[in-house]
């Protein structure tokens, strides 16, 4: 059968629930109070309510397992029901054997069933009562008692059963013998609970209790500087005094580059002329045959209003004693004698001009000129003529470098990390032993070579990397050698130098130097030092111990900045004996 459910909000007063009551659709009415309802926790709304539903011929199932409430219902002879799908239960104090059924057997179909039939009952003895007007209305009522049938106890309400004996009626039952049904449910429920008393005291102490202990351990840093050397044999290294076998790794790069030419020369063709050149003087000569010879070597360079020409062929002046006065000589110290020149002494020099261009044709000329060899002077020079301009690309030297100045610095850093990837976390790379070795240097077009259109210059260099690293076991034990840790209780936690390479590594290799055969840098780094504290030394200090116990126990050890107990419950005041419950985090800081 349906039934409507009526919630009941805090807010709500009697007269809201007496409305919605009248205004349900259905005759089973389910009333669900909240946790906190004043509204129900007096007796007379109560007996409103029952009014009200009786008055608008609907039954009301409180839906509750409050006790007061449950009290106050009963009182009421209202239904109740622990939640919206179990089965409601009537009053105590209402026979409900009277149709053959238990409380806690009905539905509310036949709550309704039963309370239709009951109120039909009690209008026939009403009925029968007024009509009995000669004094008879005891012997109706009987009567009527004894020819209602009962129906038997049974799962189908509608089946009757014979009429019962009006002396059974008279027979009260052994109140010596306990009726073992009434009693049977408070057992089992008791039972229940005290198993999950027990159980849960079982649990609670004996499974439950577990702790963690949580010690923050307070570091102290050192630094240490140490003079090492290396070598390059492993079988040479003695790591505990300070001499260490180094690797090293080396990879070879050609590298290029591409760059714009900027250099800019005249390909046209050069002038061409010869010169005259006359000796000077006085001229030193010789005291026993009084002759000198001024050589002009070939590509000796003479100057004419800033042009530069360049002699083809080597040329000679020689002084013999038809050229000199020899009473206008005077001895010199080194038996020689300055004298001077009566006569000229000259050769003619074909030349030709530095660069090409037609800048360099000029005409003749007796003076203005030039040159660079002492004791000689140009006299006069012929027309410079045949030379032409034509001015084209080259590569110059300047762009060559700029090129390769650019190529060392990008190679040098790629260089860098193919050579630390080539070594594994267990070596620690230093730093100071990277070098570059440059190899042959070339371009393409070469340096002054004409640059065609279309063609991109190159510069091409060889290169050859190398560095050094060396292992990090080896420079732990030696700083654990050289540490000073203090007493046998504290220990070191950091050398500043691992494999994880974290950021608290300052452990390096700086100064590095080789020199030949030797080889020396400096190592220096950061150590952390603190108290050696392990799972079995908290243990010991804790097991089946009180929490402030273990805590001051652990924080008495030098460099324990803190101590926590952590328990599983709050019930658990100490930490368990059994080693299995107890776990252990200990932080370095």
């Amino acid at each position: 059968m349906n039934k409507d459910v009526i919630y009941i909000e805090p807010e709500d007063d009697i007269t809201d629930i007496l409305a919605n009551i009248k205004s349900a659709k259905n005759k089973i009415i389910a009333l669900v109070p909240p946790k906190k309802a004043g509204v129900l926790r007096s007796a007379v709304n109560f007996k409103l309510i029952t009014k009200t539903a009786k008055q608008a011929s609907k039954t009301v199932v409180l839906i509750t397992s409050d006790e007061s409430l449950l009290k106050l219902a009963n009182n009421v002879k209202m239904p109740t029901a622990k939640t919206l799908q179990s089965r409601p239960k009537l009053p105590i104090d209402i026979e409900a054997d009277e149709f053959g059924a238990d409380d806690d057997d009905l539905d509310i179909d036949e709550i309704i069933d039963r309370e239709e039939k009951n109120a039909a009952k009690e209008e026939l003895t009403r009925t029968s009562a007024q009509k009995d007007d000669d004094g008879n209305k005891k012997d109706n009522i009987k009567k009527s008692a004894t020819a209602t049938p009962r129906k038997k106890k049974t799962t189908d309400l509608e089946v009757e059963d014979d009429f019962v004996d009006d002396s059974k009626d008279d027979e009260k039952p052994n109140r010596n013998i306990p009726d073992f049904n009434k009693v049977r449910k408070p057992i089992v429920i008791t039972a229940l609970a005290l198993l999950l008393i027990f159980g849960f005291c079982f649990w609670a102490f004996s499974i439950a209790p577990a702790a963690k202990i949580i010690v923050k351990i307070k570091t102290a840093s050192q630094n240490l500087s140490e003079n090492i050397s290396f070598v390059t044999d492993e079988s040479k290294a003695k790591p505990e005094e300070g001499i260490f076998y180094i690797e090293e790794k080396t990879i070879k790069e050609t590298a290029e580059s591409e760059f714009s030419a900027t250099g800019e020369i005249d390909k046209g063709s050069k002038a061409a002329g010869s010169i005259t050149v006359k000796a000077l003087s006085p001229v030193i000569v010789k005291y026993d045959n009084k002759r000198k010879t001024i050589d002009i070597p070939a590509g000796t360079s003479f100057s004419y209003d800033n042009k530069s020409y360049v002699s083809s062929t080597a040329a000679s002046i020689n002084i013999t004693e038809e050229n000199i006065k020899p009473l206008d000589c005077k001895p010199l110290e080194d038996w020689t004698l300055s004298c001077d020149l009566f006569a000229d002494a000259s050769t003619t020099i074909n030349v030709v001009a530095a660069d090409s261009g037609d800048k360099y044709n000029i005409a003749e000329a007796t003076s203005g000129w030039s040159t660079s060899v002492s004791g000689v002077m140009v006299a006069s020079s012929s027309a410079m003529t045949g030379g032409t301009s034509k001015k084209v690309k080259v590569v110059s030297q300047k762009d060559v470098e700029t090129a390769e100045a650019g190529l060392e610095s990008e190679g040098e850093s790629e260089a860098r990390g193919e050579l630390m990837r080539q070594f594994s976390n267990k070596y620690l790379l230093i730093e100071d032993s990277f070098f570059a070795t440059s190899g042959k240097l070339s371009s393409s077009p070469a340096i002054n070579e004409e640059v065609k259109d279309g063609v991109k210059p190159k510069v091409i260099k060889e290169f050859k990397y190398t560095i050094y690293a060396v292992e990090r076991d080896a420079l732990n034990k030696f700083i654990k050698a050289k540490a000073d840790v203090g007493d046998d209780t504290q220990t070191i936690y950091s050398t500043g130098i691992s494999e994880e390479q974290s950021d608290d590594d300052k452990g390096r290799v700086e100064s590095f130097k080789k020199d030949k055969d030797q080889i020396t840098g400096i190592l220096k780094t950061v150590i952390k030092t603190g108290p050696e504290v392990t799972e079995q030394m908290l243990a010991d200090k804790a097991l089946g111990k009180k929490i402030g116990e273990v805590q001051s126990l652990i924080k008495s050890i030098k460099g324990i900045n803190e101590v926590k107990v952590d328990t599983s419950y709050f019930w658990v005041t100490s930490v368990p004996d059994n080693p299995n419950k107890v776990s252990y985090d200990i932080t370095v800081e």
